[in-house]
């Protein structure tokens, strides 16, 4: 017997010819080896490797204290801290290992493997075969142990009598396996599976939802998830109630090249309560049914198109199955292009009005926008741009909301609007911004109210209108320095021209109702939404601004301003704060000291009595382990229909994280006007590395037809590496 312990290029080059020999018939690659020390037994034909020994076999690495390869059986030993790296990034851990020379197959004692995405599998022993690993008395966790004592159990595992890692199909399998939280059995399957770290999605069933609601009964839904392609999916969702039958749904996903598609339905067959001649009556066995929709594709540089489609069978069916709680579905399909800093639009619109009280919604098609912006100080110093734009709107039916007979009327209108704007930085440190700009609208109407007559509709009726104006806006920004903190003070003014326009009493309204006054559009020259209503005559508007800028990041800032019409424009309506010439008071106030509290207030007072006519307060402020947030609203005003109306709201939210895994959320939402509460909610949340529990209660009081108010207490578990288990009860 000779033996050989000498220098390092002698043990290497001798273990490598001694290993390779078989493992290149397997692999086609070399192994390499590296030791404190190597011996080589010629009688026996064994080579042993001790102290860090390395062995590196393709892409597999072995690591242990002490290596023996015994060169007739061709067996690798490797004994005292083994660590094997597998080429998917796994990592074996044992105190005994027996291997073929390739390492791909053996067996192993007291193995503790660490997978891809740092979950660990733990046996007594294994069988490593090609393509499979096979594990005796195993258990599988994603947790972490715990630090102070890591012989604990972790907060959730799975035990099994045998643990089978199918490497070719990607599957953990368990025979006979106990599923563990906190270390207590709580549930026993006798077949268990899940796809190992390495596969980002497979077709499978879901975990099942279930619950009991006052709408549907008792219920649970099941979810198929169907992984079609790497560029597509499915998923069918069958669901089971007591109360309304079943339902069946899904959604398919599918990505391309330039764009993505998404569909997602479900179908239905009950009985649902209606609304007919003011009494509740019941269709039975009616056909329910909703569908969405959304594509996006990228053409080409220059162009993108898609189109958003959301449609159900009826007004609750949404509401009712907890779907969404959408008051108005939006349906369009869209093309636009981009050139520069010009676009272009050619858009489709259909609404669906879901509310008790429904309104005849218009389907717009087509609308089609062009908007022109030249470069900047190309002409005269300032910029050129034109905005032209062609809507059609028609309607089905007669009934939409009216306060005056023009509004809500078929009719096709063409505009363009051109002009040039400049802004000048003057030495003294003045701002100012000019604009000029002329409009012309033309209008082409049917089912038109005759003047002497509303209840005679006529049709093909015309009109138009031109808008010139001249805008323009001087600020001075004035900034000093106190210590750390920035003061700056900004007064604004603005001269707004315009000639006294008689509009025409065929021009309908239909995009110039939803008015609302405030700091945003105090200096804008037309405050009217839309484009239906133009706001003419000669008006000055002037506004304060001042704020405070801390170098920490704290800041508070404040606005007032206001207008005064000096000719034009009597259409305002009432409550509006743009009836009188003085218009009403509008600001906004917001402080933001620190991270740890934000608030801001928006208010229109009246000009006359400096009473509150609007209000908007939001207040959020905290640390983690108590943050709080509130809002306020208080309109006095006009509805989007015109009409007047007062709203006045409050809603709550608390939140606490008042340890390093639990927090708390308490919310509420109370109308002032109406003295009676709309939702009130609680929840609890656990999350760690590896749980997550949470359990919410939610009291919805309000109700219509079918879709009934009542408790909703949901619970939720969301396990790592499994999924979610999700659970509701309402009542």
């Amino acid at each position: 017997m000779a033996r050989h312990s000498s220098k390092l290029y002698f043990t290497v080059a001798a273990c490598c010819i001694a290993l390779t020999a078989h493992a290149q018939e397997q692999t086609d690659e070399p192994a390499v080896l590296n030791a404190d020390q190597i011996t080589y037994d010629e009688t026996l034909n064994i080579v042993v490797a001790s102290g860090n020994v390395e062995v590196w076999q393709g892409q597999r690495i072995l690591r242990a204290d002490r290596v023996t390869y015994n060169r007739r059986t061709e067996v690798v030993t490797a004994t005292g801290n083994v660590i094997l790296v597998e080429p998917d990034g796994q990592i074996a851990f044992a105190d005994y290992a027996e291997l073929r020379d390739d390492l791909a197959e053996g067996i192993v004692d007291n193995v503790s493997m660490l997978l891809a995405d740092d979950s660990r599998l733990i046996a007594n022993s294994g069988v490593r075969r090609q393509g499979e690993k096979e594990l005796e008395r195993a258990v599988y966790s994603p947790c972490n142990l715990c630090e102070e004592d890591p012989r604990r159990a972790p907060i959730w595992q799975i035990r099994a009598v045998r643990v089978i890692h199918d490497e070719e199909n990607k599957n953990i399998i368990y025979r006979d396996a106990f599923f563990d939280l906190f270390g207590i059995p709580i549930a026993y399957t006798p077949y268990f599976s899940h796809p190992d770290p390495t596969v980002e999605r497979r077709s499978g069933f879901l975990f099942p939802s279930f619950g009991a609601s006052s709408n549907l009964g008792l219920f649970v839904n099941n979810s198929y998830y169907w992984d079609i392609a790497p560029e597509q999916d499915a998923t069918i969702d069958l669901g089971l109630t007591t109360d309304a039958g079943p339902v069946l749904g899904g959604e398919y996903r599918r990505r391309f090249e330039n764009g993505a598609l998404t569909l997602r339905g479900s179908i239905n067959r009950s009985d649902r309560k209606d609304i007919s001649g003011g009494r509740q009556t019941v269709i039975e066995d009616d056909i329910r049914w909703h569908f969405f929709g959304d594509a996006r594709f990228d053409l080409n540089e220059h162009w993108r198109a898609g189109a958003d489609i959301n449609y159900a069978s009826d007004d609750t069916y949404l509401s009712a199955f907890d779907i969404t709680e959408d008051d108005v579905l939006e349906s369009r399909a869209y093309a636009e292009g981009f050139y520069g800093l010009s676009y272009l639009s050619v858009e489709g619109y259909a609404f669906q009005d879901l509310r008790p009280r429904e309104v005849e919604q218009a389907l717009v098609l087509p609308w089609i926008n062009y908007n022109f912006v030249g470069e900047p100080g190309e002409v005269a110093g300032g910029q050129v741009f034109a905005n032209a734009s062609m809507i059609t709107l028609t309607r089905e039916g007669d009934n939409a909301i009216r306060q005056f007979p023009t509004e809500g009327v078929d009719t096709t209108r063409f505009s363009l609007d051109a002009g040039w704007q400049k802004t000048s930085y003057w030495d003294s440190g003045l701002v100012t911004d000019v604009t000029g700009a002329v409009r012309g609208d033309f209008y082409w109407s049917n089912d038109f109210p005759d003047e002497g007559d509303p209840d005679v509709l006529e049709d093909d009726v015309t009109a138009a209108r031109i808008w010139p104006r001249i805008n323009v806006t001087a600020r001075y920004p004035m900034v000093r320095q106190w210590g750390t903190v920035q003061h700056l003070v900004e007064p604004v003014v603005a001269l707004t021209v315009s000639p006294e326009i008689d509009d025409p009493d065929e021009i309908p309204n239909n995009d110039s109702l939803d008015l609302e006054f405030d700091d945003i559009n105090l200096f804008s020259a037309n405050r009217f939404p839309g484009l239906d209503r133009v706001e003419d005559g000669t008006r000055a508007t002037y506004g304060f601004r001042t704020a405070l800028y801390g170098a920490g990041g704290g800041s508070a800032s404040l606005f007032l301003g206001q207008s005064y019409r000096f000719t034009g424009d009597d259409e305002f309506p009432e409550t509006s704060g743009l009836e009188d010439d003085w218009s009403d008071f509008v600001g906004r106030l917001t402080l933001a000291p620190s991270p740890a509290l934000n608030l801001d207030y928006r208010f229109r007072f009246d000009h006359e009595t400096l009473e509150a006519r609007r209000q908007e307060v939001s207040l959020s402020g905290g640390v983690p382990a108590l943050r709080g947030s509130l809002s306020y609203l208080y309109l006095d005003g006009i509805s989007s229909s015109g009409r007047p109306e007062r709203r006045e709201e409050v809603s709550a939210t608390v939140r606490s994280r008042f340890s390093e895994y639990w927090s708390a959320v308490a919310q509420s939402k109370y109308d002032l006007a109406a003295d009676e509460a709309r939702t009130i909610g609680a929840g609890l949340i656990y999350s760690d590395e590896c749980l997550t529990f949470g359990a919410r209660w939610v009291r919805d009081l309000t109700a219509d037809r079918d879709d009934e108010s009542g408790d909703t207490i949901y619970f939720t578990i969301v396990l790592r590496n499994l999924g979610t288990l999700p659970f509701a009860v309402e009542g």
